[in-house]
């Protein structure tokens, strides 16, 4: 055993020590984990704004067709 203490050594301040670094890693993690969230977020945002458009898209290309058909009726009839 190099520089450790047998179990039953433990001390309230090895005890303490671990804690501390624990908490350390927790807080770190938290932090990156909001990172992240926000990430989501912004990655969500966007996807919902192509979804818009591509609908759109879609919408604005069959009000072309129909305005294409009306007037190729209206050239044949008129």
């Amino acid at each position: 055993m190099t520089g450790e203490r047998p179990y039953a050594m433990v001390t309230i301040t090895d005890v303490y020590g671990e804690v501390r670094q624990i908490s350390g890693t927790l807080a770190s993690m938290s932090i990156r984990l909001e990172g992240m969230e926000r990430r989501v977020t912004e990655i969500e945002a966007c996807v919902d704004v192509l979804d818009r458009r591509r609908y759109a898209l879609s919408a604005s290309a069959l009000s072309a067709a129909v305005a294409a058909g009306g007037a190729v009726l209206t050239a044949v009839l008129g």
